[in-house]
Formats: C-alpha cells, sequence, structure tokens
C-alpha cells in the first residue's frame, strides 16, 4: 500500500499542477489571445466577456482544490 506521506505529495503535486494550469491559462489569454485575437475581432465587449469566462474558469478550479481539502 501507499503511505501516508506519499499521499500527500501527490496530493501537493495536484494543487500545484491545478495552480500552475490557472497559470498558463492566464498568461495564454491575456498575452496572446486577447490582445492579438479578441481585442482587434470584438473590441471591448469581446474583452469583458473573455475576462469574465477566465475568472469563472479560475473560480471553478480553485473551488475544487478547497472542496477537496474539506472532504
Amino acid at each position: 500500500m501507499i503511505s501516508s506521506d506519499a499521499k500527500e505529495k501527490v496530493q501537493l503535486m495536484k494543487k500545484i499542477l491545478r495552480i500552475g494550469f490557472i497559470g498558463a491559462l492566464h498568461m495564454t489569454v491575456y498575452l496572446w489571445l486577447l490582445p492579438f485575437v479578441i481585442l482587434p475581432k470584438f473590441g471591448n465587449l469581446g474583452t469583458k466577456i473573455t475576462v469574465t469566462i477566465l475568472i469563472l474558469i479560475s473560480l471553478i478550479v480553485l473551488s475544487s482544490l478547497i472542496i477537496k481539502k474539506r472532504k
């Protein structure tokens, strides 16, 4: 069986990967997608919608960390 120390390390790595995913998502959207794709095509409304969706995705991923922590 897997020791409790190994399980804790696995859970820590999962948290780090999720937070890294959020960071990579934000960097991709804010540094490439938003200024070069969305802003020229859709203007300010597209920017607001993109930022809103990105914040919602981030909240969902972070809330999954909190929910799993409580279990």
